[in-house]
């Protein structure tokens, strides 16, 4: 594919329509979809440089130009601005110049994005808004030594955000443990670079929002898990349960909870073995069933038996299950109820007869689920280019499984906006090649 002819067309094409298109039409195919290349956001921001709302939608657009930012970061607008120090291509030269700007919350989003060189945060890391402050805070490529200042900071929210960020050392998260405020210490809690020493103090915490994160966290010890397996908070045993790190010995204890919710997140869990799975999924409660029919563990034998349950949700969830045999889904995919219909729709193992059938569902939410899923046939992709519903039609050119010679055929077709978005589609796939 010729990268260049293909943007030369996608040019003449705005040019031709989408000079004159409704602005919503405009805004939707250009500005709402992050595939659009740089040179059609160019042609827009010269169609018409007052117009607030492009102007805006191109500063924030992660395909903007270096060019078209460093004229838009010095636009009159706030919000023209902030898009560009919030944008993921800025430059770290237009970022140190947007540092100073007088407005805290574009200094809080040059603060916040990734690409803000260290002298600058560090800058930014006194400065006098709370706002700013928390943004340094919060950035993962903030220094550590500037992270653990922060850790000092008066506001909640600033250590907070430090307490959040993946970045923050062991030993600056073991201090923040002993935070005066429950969030701060909540937030150590679910931050994966915790210390075990300091996960064995936070289950002890007070608070049953930090024995919570505590218990969720993929990093925490098998005996702090063991040591909140009794805990009086139902939400702290229910992550006990759903923690993917969470051992067999500890489910089949927590399998027989009196809460439903707390079987329902054993059921879910991956490490669940086949007969804690069998049990319930002879529970009473549809909810744990409805779990159990959408572990992926799951076997087939109950599989099948879920997909007759009394309860719509059991059958859905089997619907959605990647591992539901394909006689089961050859058979939802026929079936009265629509939630069960777009389940199967959504299904990667759904065969791709019972998909090619589903693109020709009365409903439109069961068509869309067919066109987003990359297992859909080309056949059933390119029958939906014409969808009554233009929810349905745009997404044909955004499934993963559609072919290079399918897209040419869309270029031709005579909706522009279809045809716009094949030869976006192209591009991207040439620019990638």
């Amino acid at each position: 594919m010729d990268y260049s002819k293909l943007i030369s067309d996608l040019q003449e094409l705005f040019d031709h329509d989408y000079k004159y298109a409704e602005w919503n039409v405009v805004s939707e195919d250009i500005l709402r979809d992050e595939d659009t290349p740089s040179e059609i956001l160019t042609k827009l921001y010269e169609l018409d440089k007052t117009n607030l709302a492009a102007l805006r939608g191109i500063s924030a657009h992660p395909n903007a130009s270096e060019e078209i930012l460093e004229m838009l970061s010095i636009d009159m607008n706030d919000a023209v601005r902030w898009g560009v120090a919030e944008n993921g291509n800025t430059t770290e030269r237009i970022l140190e110049r947007l540092s100073v700007d007088e407005s805290d919350v574009i200094r809080y989003r040059v603060a916040k994005n990734k690409n803000t060189p260290a002298d600058a945060l560090s800058k930014l890391s006194s400065d006098d808004s709370k706002v700013v402050r928390s943004g340094v805070a919060g950035n993962p490529h903030t220094p550590v030594d500037i992270l653990s200042r922060l850790s000092d900071d008066n506001e909640n929210e600033v250590r907070l955000a430090v307490a959040e960020n993946p970045g923050s050392s062991a030993s600056v998260l073991d201090k923040l443990a002993k935070d005066r405020d429950d969030d701060v210490r909540a937030a150590v809690a679910a931050n994966e670079k915790t210390a075990e020493a300091t996960f064995t103090v936070l289950a002890r915490d007070k608070s049953g929002a930090v024995r919570e994160n505590v218990a969720r966290n993929k990093k925490a010890p098998i005996n702090v898990l063991n040591a909140l397996l009794n805990d009086t908070e139902t939400s702290v045993r229910g992550a006990v349960a759903g923690n993917p790190i969470t051992s067999l010995d500890l489910l089949v204890k927590l399998a027989t909870d009196v809460k439903q919710s707390i079987r329902s997140a054993v059921a879910g869990n991956a490490n669940a073995s086949d007969e804690i799975l069998r049990d319930l999924s002879n529970d009473d409660d549809g909810y744990v069933r409805k779990a159990v029919a959408r572990n992926a563990k799951t076997p087939i034998a109950v599989l099948n038996r879920l997909a007759k349950d009394d309860d719509w949700r059991v059958r859905e969830s089997v619907a959605m299950n990647v591992n539901a045999p394909e006689i089961v889904l050859e058979f939802r995919a026929g079936y009265n109820d629509t939630y069960i219909r777009k389940a199967v729709a959504s299904n990667k193992s759904t065969p791709q007869s019972a998909l090619l059938k589903l693109s020709q569902d009365e409903e439109w939410l069961v068509r869309e689920n067919v066109v987003r899923n990359p297992g859909a046939p080309v056949e059933a992709l390119l029958n939906l280019k014409n969808d009554k519903d233009w929810r349905v039609a745009k997404l044909i050119t955004k499934n993963p499984g559609i072919t290079d010679e399918a897209l040419e055929t869309l270029t031709e077709d005579s909706n522009f906006r279809t045809k716009y978005k094949a030869y976006v589609a192209l591009t991207k796939r040439a620019k990638n090649s």
